[in-house]
């Protein structure tokens, strides 16, 4: 019975684990392509409006996407805006 258990809790948090690599490149691609369909910089509040995101989470993904050198971005005044990188 305990052995079932386990194993049970294990086929759950990997199936979790799984789920949320995939939404995390769901979330990434969302994220892209706004960004492609924007002509100007967009501020990282506007991008959450319009993706229905939290605002943490679209920070923490422009900031892994700016690291791996797909998106650029900067600060204006009080504002993080970015883009694609051309």
């Amino acid at each position: 019975m305990l052995y079932s258990n386990i194993y049970i809790l294990h086929e759950v948090l990997y199936f979790m684990s799984g789920f949320k690599e995939k939404r995390g490149k769901s979330i990434d691609k969302s994220l892209l392509e706004l960004l492609n369909s924007e002509n100007k910089p967009v501020s990282t509040r506007d991008i959450s409006i319009k993706t229905k995101l939290s605002w943490h989470t679209v920070i923490n993904h422009c900031l892994k996407l700016q690291m791996a050198g797909k998106i650029e971005g900067y600060k204006l005044s009080n504002l993080n805006v970015w883009f694609i990188k051309k």
